[in-house]
């Protein structure tokens, strides 16, 4: 018994990784790296990590922050331009603005829970177009479940509480640069 048949190449579509971090939350000293993989020509996944453990030069004004926000976007084009998503958003915080007020996730272990919609536009730049900067803004709910505490050294805790935030949790100007991972070729028997 004999199997004829024609062995073929053909090439997946080139895929590209880009490196990225918000120059907003950087202005806020605000530690953050991204990768995102465009898989599709019309889709990609990213993943932001937001990272701040330290106050805002006094012990009464702080930002603290362990933040994830896994995105999935569509491309209205298959070159760079304009997308909209949607996340979902973890994070842990300990946040005082120099107020009567320090407020943190209960017991350091309830983070605030969401997610929402966003939509932005990227554009390259440079010789090689492989810099690009990015404008987005995403909208969302999240569960939050909080103490707060005097707003003061080793202040004692008033009270805890549980409320549902609506609103703005994505402002970003982005900087990335873009990496083609090369095109793979698949031998396929006709």
């Amino acid at each position: 018994m004999f199997a004829l048949g024609l062995v073929g190449t053909t090439s997946l579509p080139a895929q590209q990784l880009y490196l990225k971090t918000n120059t907003l939350a950087w202005g806020m000293l605000v530690s953050n790296v991204a990768v995102e993989l465009k898989t599709h020509p019309h889709w990609s996944f990213t993943l932001p990590v937001y990272f701040s453990a330290w106050d805002y030069f006094s012990s009464t004004v702080k930002f603290r922050t362990f933040t994830l926000q896994p995105e999935a976007r569509y491309w209205f084009s298959e070159k760079e331009g304009w997308f909209a998503g949607a996340h979902a958003g973890l994070a842990y915080y300990n946040f005082a603005w120099g107020g009567k007020w320090r407020v943190q996730d209960y017991d350091c272990d309830s983070p605030a829970l969401g997610g929402g919609l966003s939509g932005g536009c990227r554009w390259p730049f440079g010789k090689q177009k492989r810099w690009l900067v990015e404008c987005s803004l995403g909208v969302s709910v999240y569960r939050l479940h909080y103490s707060k505490f005097h707003n003061r050294p080793n202040g004692l805790l008033a009270r805890s509480e549980k409320k549902t935030f609506w609103g703005i949790d994505q402002a970003a100007i982005t900087l990335a640069y873009m990496f083609n991972l090369h095109k793979r070729k698949v031998h396929a028997a006709l």
